[in-house]
């Protein structure tokens, strides 16, 4: 039996130097990152911004309370134009409608964090945050977190634990990590399956690398096939990172490589497979709608007009003549402001410069062009599809801040400064200068509320004068349908598209004009082929036979909604 006094000094020693030591800093560290996190959220979130994040929001919702299939209150007329074409029902109704625009998995991780949400409670004043936003919010920065960890096990595999180290710390104050979870729209989540998947490869590589047989290099293969598939199963767009690691597999497996890559597609496809599957099923189509979003932004479908026509061509031949609309002058942009801009610009410098530097270890050597040609497919991959694809280029950021420090610490060995507070200052510049962007964002003024154009509650007490059973048509229906809880169709390209749906689809009770549309230029917003036909209609020329004569304007003059009856005076 050790005396007190021996297990006195013990203690002591452990909190000196020992376990409890480390054990500190670990907890220093965690309680660093989580005051990064809360200072950010506290400071810029003011609740969902973006269409997109509004959209996956009522999705998860209506997982949890509707449908296991996947079902939409916000229904495009382009969705219902694909149904017709490609399904035996020549008039799919607003209610109960297929999504056939995005993936699955982020709405299903949405249902189970909307457990025991309060739906019912109305959004309370227009700078207030909806209450199911925050679980939203949380769900996105748990895996931004999560992330952090596999960037720390990457830096340590690939170079060394200072590196992995300094790797997850500069991740951690990067302002587009906080800044992309904040929006909601689940690329922090995708970006999670995708760096799991490059440390799986990485172990696979290193096992293949020193030799060892099939059963002990097969099951990462298998793990990383099955986080590919989850990362495209939550965005489609992470279909560009499984040639990246089929290229590092194949490298490294030269005479073999035929076994793994099978086996590697066999597990990517397993999962993809079955959504395939279902879109088959309810759409006519393996992906639905969506490869054919290309078409916007294009001459013959500006802004989103593709997706407000009820009859147009969805046919492969057009998605290449975007493409070819497209490709290059987004691509140019893409590469010009943002790709080479992350960060502070000085991590992405250092990253390109690692590809005239040959690593001597080969799974460090040759990770980097896998990855350089998936960055390069997601370059074009968001030429076409816009701003939405090309937003998981955040998923390549973990590997660009580890080249590129592995590469800055390789010149600061090599200058051999005199003294260590020197290479140590050297390092802390570097830390300042990625963080920079992270520091200016939390400087005052603070992000502002969400309006213009979503205030709501005001869209919440519009959307509440319909019963749930009817329909109600806005220039932005997702909106309404995460406040509202009401089925929103997305405002047609023309009247007569309106009237199409209204009489042969499903009645029509409200038409809501919000900013985002009154808010245009007359000359080149208004009077554009896509908004002219409703011009007439928010000035108060109605035709003839409108279905919705009664009208009232809301908060000024700043939006106007008209129905088939005045509800707001019953």
């Amino acid at each position: 039996m050790k005396s007190v006094e021996s297990r006195i000094q013990d203690l002591v020693y452990n909190v000196d130097s020992g376990i409890g030591l480390r054990l500190i800093k670990v907890l220093l560290y965690i309680l660093a990152v989580g005051s990064v996190v809360l200072l950010y959220t506290a400071n810029q979130f003011r609740g969902l911004r973006e269409a997109e994040a509004m959209d996956y929001a009522q999705l998860g919702r209506n997982v949890t309370i509707q449908s296991p299939w996947l079902v939409t209150q916000t229904v495009r007329p382009a969705s219902l134009g694909y149904l017709i074409r490609n399904t035996d029902d020549p008039y799919p109704s607003l209610h109960q409608h297929p999504d056939i625009v995005h993936p699955p998995v982020y709405p299903i991780l949405l249902n189970l964090f909307f457990r025991g949400a309060n739906f019912a409670a109305t959004p309370q004043g227009s700078m207030h945050v909806y209450g199911p936003e925050h679980r939203v919010m949380v769900l996105n920065h748990i895996f931004a977190l999560l992330t952090g960890i596999f960037v720390l096990l990457l830096g340590r595999r690939l170079f060394d634990p200072t590196i992995g180290m300094l790797g997850m710390t500069l991740y951690y104050l990067s302002d587009s990590v906080w800044r992309t979870s904040l929006g909601g729209t689940g690329v922090a989540i995708a970006s999670f399956w995708g760096v799991a998947a490059i440390y799986a490869m990485v172990i696979a590589v290193s096992r293949i690398t020193d030799g060892a047989r099939l059963r002990r290099w097969i099951g990462p293969v298998i793990v990383a096939g099955l986080l590919c598939s989850l990362a495209f199963l939550t965005r489609y767009a992470a279909i560009v990172l499984v040639p990246g690691l089929m290229i590092y597999l194949g490298w490294a497996l030269r005479q073999r490589a035929w076994q793994g890559l099978a086996i590697f597609l066999l597990v990517f496809m397993i999962p993809a497979s079955l959504w395939i599957a279902r879109n088959a099923v309810v759409a006519g189509g393996p992906f639905g709608l969506a490869p054919y979003l290309a078409l916007n932004e294009t001459r013959d479908y500006p802004g989103n007009a593709f997706e407000r026509t009820l009859a147009t061509d969805t046919s492969f031949v057009s998605i290449l003549a975007a493409a070819r609309e497209k490709l290059l002058p987004n691509f140019s942009a893409y590469y010009d402001t943002q790709l080479m801009g992350w960060g502070d610009g000085l991590l992405m410098a250092l990253f390109i410069t690692t590809f005239f530097y040959r690593f001597v270890r080969f799974p460090v050597h040759s990770l980097r062009w896998g990855l350089a040609l998936s960055m390069v497919l997601l370059l074009f991959v968001g030429a076409v599809y816009g701003e939405s694809a090309f937003r998981l280029a955040q998923m390549f950021w973990p590997l660009i801040i580890l080249y590129g420090l592995a590469f800055f610490m390789l010149l600061l060995e090599r200058l051999q400064l005199p003294y260590k507070f020197l290479n140590r200052g050297m390092i802390g510049v570097v830390l300042f200068l990625t963080a920079l962007p992270l520091i200016f964002t939390l400087m005052p003024p603070r992000a502002g509320p969400t309006y213009p154009p979503y205030a709501p509650r005001l869209i919440a007490m519009v959307t509440q004068l319909l019963r749930p059973q009817e329909a109600i048509c806005s220039d932005m229906p997702w909106a309404n349908a995460w406040y509202g809880d009401r089925t929103s169709l997305l405002l047609p390209v023309n009247v007569e598209t309106f009237y199409d749906i209204h009489d042969f689809h499903d009645r029509l009770s409200g038409l809501y004009f919000t900013l985002k549309t009154r808010d245009l230029p007359l000359i080149s917003g208004l009077q554009a082929p896509e908004f002219e036909s409703w011009r007439n209609v928010m000035e108060g020329r109605l035709p003839a036979d409108f279905p919705l004569p009664q009208a009232t304007t809301l908060a000024g003059v700043d939006q106007l909604f008209f129905s088939d009856r005045p509800r707001w005076a019953e």
